[in-house]
């Protein structure tokens, strides 16, 4: 279903863009340089949009979610899991909640009008970003707690760096 969400993207961008492959006999130079120094905000970066807000929301769940259970636990049930699942808790809350911050400020800056200029270093932050974390998921995990949240969550990451390779392509062209 992703993959049909992400086709029908290119799709309708491609659609919108009825220069695209043809030459336009009708624009003089300024046209064509107006045409590529005016970026539009269509269906690839509402997706992008969407899809680092989705990441960024799963990751403040969990922060938050972790956070909360770290402190209500009580006392007891902390000695008897040990010091190394508590700390290790708090490590994973501190880290989903830092990647839910990374993945606003990240998906913000990458369409702010004042930061246009950094686009492109923006995006391929945001590709690294995504990556890191993609990979941190397993490496961390190393299979014992595969669930669908989880994995759901690398389907929408790695959606999100597919768009933002095609983004990062038609901004180049």
């Amino acid at each position: 279903m992703l993959l049909a969400v992400l086709c029908l993207v290119i799709f309708v961008e491609d659609a919108r863009d009825p220069t695209r492959g043809e030459i336009d006999t009708m624009a003089t130079a300024t046209t064509a340089t107006m045409r590529r120094a005016v970026s539009t905000f269509g269906p690839l970066q509402i997706a992008i949009t969407i899809l680092v807000a989705a990441t960024a929301l799963v990751h403040l769940f969990l922060g938050i979610s972790l956070t909360m259970a770290r402190l209500t636990q009580p006392a007891q049930d902390a000695q008897a899991a040990g010091m190394g699942g508590v700390t290790l808790m708090s490590i994973l809350a501190v880290l989903f909640l830092c990647n839910f911050a990374g993945y606003v400020v990240l998906g913000a800056a990458l369409y702010l009008p004042a930061l246009r200029r950094f686009q492109p270093v923006t995006r391929k932050l945001l590709i690294g970003y995504t990556a890191l974390t993609f990979v941190a998921y397993f490496a961390i995990d190393q299979g014992q707690a595969l669930n669908i949240f989880g994995l759901s969550d690398k389907a929408v990451e790695a959606a999100l760096i597919a768009l933002l390779v095609i983004d990062g392509r038609r901004a180049r062209a």
